[in-house]
């Protein structure tokens, strides 16, 4: 279906964005709404963001890998979240001084590469432990903790009440911290 996309994405065809935004446009609002919250202004330049991202990143797409709405959805939440991250950031600079925000824009710890490598191990180590679980626990782990939904929304989506979903998620916490100390001990 998406593969008119991907072509135009590799021959730099201004079409290709638009038929992101035709077909994926509420599906990418939603993610990025549901990490943003209120802040509508924020939830435009983020959208903004995400069609960048694509069209810089589009021909580097691995359809092996994953699906394209897959990938699309990884782009608008990793986006999202690098917005909130700025958004809080800009709220916390609001109340620093001069000196102290002069400091923060030179200090950046994720440039450790020791740091960097630990994290990646870290990330697989999870997921390995989550492509363990039975698809409909990871798929509200993944709502819950990757897309940020509410309580309240995946229960209306999942057909659970919301106290049997937060004892699940409760549950399925316990079996991933578990798996996941056994898996980094590995």
């Amino acid at each position: 279906m998406d593969r008119d996309i991907i072509e135009y994405l590799s021959q730099r065809d201004q079409r290709a964005i638009e038929l992101v935004a035709e077909r994926y446009e509420k599906l990418l609002r939603y993610i990025i709404a549901s990490i943003l919250g209120e802040r509508q202004e924020t939830v435009e330049e983020c959208l903004n963001d995400v069609y960048l991202k694509i069209w810089m990143k589009g021909q580097g797409y691995d359809y092996e890998k994953a699906s394209f709405k897959t990938y699309l959805k990884a782009i608008a939440r990793n986006t999202a979240l690098n917005c909130l991250r700025r958004a809080k950031r800009q709220e916390e600079m609001e109340h620093m001084s001069e000196e102290d925000t002069l400091l923060s824009d030179y200090i950046d710890y994720s440039q450790n590469v020791e740091n960097q490598m630990v994290h990646r191990e870290e990330v697989e180590a999870l997921e390995r432990v989550l492509n363990k679980l039975r698809k409909k626990d990871r798929e509200l782990v993944l709502r819950r903790y990757y897309y940020l939904q509410s309580i309240r929304h995946i229960s209306t989506a999942m057909g659970m009440s919301e106290n049997a979903l937060g004892s699940k998620l409760s549950r399925l916490r316990t079996k991933i911290r578990k798996s996941y100390e056994k898996e980094v001990e590995k």
